[in-house]
């Protein structure tokens, strides 16, 4: 059985092939150094069944099985890590300590990506960099002004605020219609979507996480304060207890 994420339900599970594959025609497999189709490699489809018991629904595996009889296909199939499949996985990271608005275009982003859309992925990117500034209370001029004023109030570092521009530039060639100037490639928006989650990390989620060790820092020391304050009432502190060992002393003495 082939394991993987299920596009449908998002679990990670066993796929169990359910029909025989079947070999795909020649246009769609795989060209070799001179661009002509690579007979040694021909690619198989079948349909596999999700095994989580609430979805088992089915998606298509493929995949190019070199030198792969086709009678031998049936068992080459499921025992593929680099199967193809549709519908694809599509990731939607949940962020937390994040007003709900960024958080939705931020898992968006990352929706996008993960099925090829790699211009949409920016485009969303640049649009969480300047909600997040308004976020701050940063609402005037264009999104070059945004990102300086965040670095000039300290809410993220001069190294932080250059990247954001290059966000700036990718999203704004996107948004402006430039679309054949400077190509985005999936490792490009990738790599965008990387610092965007660091940037939310900054601005929200580590202050977040800070002022909740702070409370809990907090909160421990009252704790520990109220408990040596209830261990000291009359008749157990050091002075009656000496005295009261004095006393028996000079009893039995």
């Amino acid at each position: 059985m082939a394991s993987r994420i299920c596009g449908w339900c998002g679990d990670r599970t066993h796929m169990t092939m359910v029909l025989d594959p079947y070999k795909l025609p020649e246009a769609v497999w795989p060209a070799d150094y001179h661009g002509v189709i690579d007979t040694d490699r021909p690619v198989y489809m079948a349909a596999f069944r999700c095994s989580n018991e609430n979805c088992e629904r089915l998606s298509i595996g493929w995949a190019d099985l070199y030198k792969v009889a086709p009678s031998q296909a049936k068992a080459e199939l499921p025992r593929r890590a680099d199967l193809n499949w549709e519908p694809v996985e599509i990731r939607r990271p949940q962020y937390s300590d994040i007003p709900k608005e960024i958080a939705e275009t931020a898992s968006e982003a990352h929706a996008c990506l993960s099925i090829g859309a790699a211009r949409g992925a920016v485009a969303l990117a640049r649009a969480v960099v300047e909600s997040t500034a308004k976020a701050k209370g940063i609402t005037k001029g264009g999104i070059e002004g945004k990102i300086n004023a965040m670095r000039d109030k300290g809410i993220i570092s001069p190294l932080t605020a250059d990247t954001s521009h290059q966000i700036r530039d990718d999203g704004n060639s996107i948004a402006h219609g430039d679309l054949g100037d400077d190509p985005i490639s999936q490792e490009d928006a990738e790599a965008i979507l990387r610092f965007m989650d660091l940037l939310l990390g900054e601005v929200f989620q580590r202050p977040a996480e800070l002022q909740r060790l702070q409370q809990r820092s907090k909160e421990r020391k009252q704790g520990n304060g109220a408990a040596a304050t209830a261990g000291q009432g009359p008749g157990r502190s050091g002075g009656d207890f000496s005295a009261g060992g004095e006393s028996l002393l000079q009893q039995t003495g």
